[in-house]
C-alpha cells in the first residue's frame, strides 16, 4: 500500500536510495491526501488545523527547493471555483473541498490538479450512481445523503502516480 505509493513517488540518486529534493513535496502531498480523505470519510470534515498544516507545508517545500514561481499559484484555480461553487450553492460543493484543491494546488501544476478534481468528480459520480440505483432497488430514498469526497481521490492519485 503505502510503501508501493512512496517507492512509485521517489527517485534514487546515484544508487544511494536517497530521496531526491523534488519529489519530498509529491510524498507530503500523499500524506496529506491520505490523512484528509480520512478525515473527510470520517467525519465528513476537514481540521483546519490538517489544512493549516498542508498550506504551510505547499508554501515551504517549494521555497526550500529554489523559490515560489507564479505559475505555482495558478494550481489553486480549482480550489478558487470550488469555494464559489460552495458560495453559489448553499454549500451542496463543501467549502473543505474548496480548501483542500486550493492546497492541492500549491503541491500540484494546474493541469494536475485540474485532472485530479476530474477523475474524482467522475470516480464519485459513478460510485453515486451505482449506490443511488442500489438504494432504490432496496427501497430506501438516498437522494438527500452527503457523501464524502476526499476518499475518491486516493484511488485517482495512485492510478495518476502509477501511469
Amino acid at each position: 500500500g503505502a510503501d508501493f505509493v512512496v517507492h512509485s513517488l521517489t527517485k534514487y540518486a546515484g544508487g544511494h536510495g536517497e530521496v531526491m529534493l523534488e519529489n519530498i513535496d509529491k510524498i507530503v502531498f500523499t500524506l496529506f491526501l491520505f490523512t484528509a480523505a480520512f478525515q473527510d470519510a470520517r467525519e465528513k470534515s476537514i481540521s483546519i488545523w490538517l489544512l493549516g498544516a498542508g498550506g504551510f507545508m505547499g508554501i515551504l517545500l517549494p521555497i526550500l527547493q529554489g523559490g515560489l514561481e507564479t505559475e505555482r499559484f495558478l494550481g489553486i484555480l480549482p480550489g478558487l471555483a470550488l469555494l464559489f461553487l460552495s458560495r453559489m450553492t448553499q454549500e451542496a460543493v463543501g467549502k473543505g473541498d474548496g480548501c483542500f484543491f486550493i492546497i492541492s494546488g500549491l503541491f500540484l501544476e494546474l493541469f494536475l490538479n485540474i485532472r485530479l478534481l476530474l477523475y474524482g468528480i467522475l470516480l464519485s459520480g459513478v460510485f453515486g450512481g451505482g449506490f443511488y440505483f442500489y438504494s432504490r432497488l432496496k427501497g430506501r430514498d438516498v437522494r438527500k445523503t452527503a457523501m464524502p469526497f476526499l476518499p475518491f481521490l486516493v484511488p485517482v492519485w495512485i492510478g495518476m502516480v502509477m501511469l
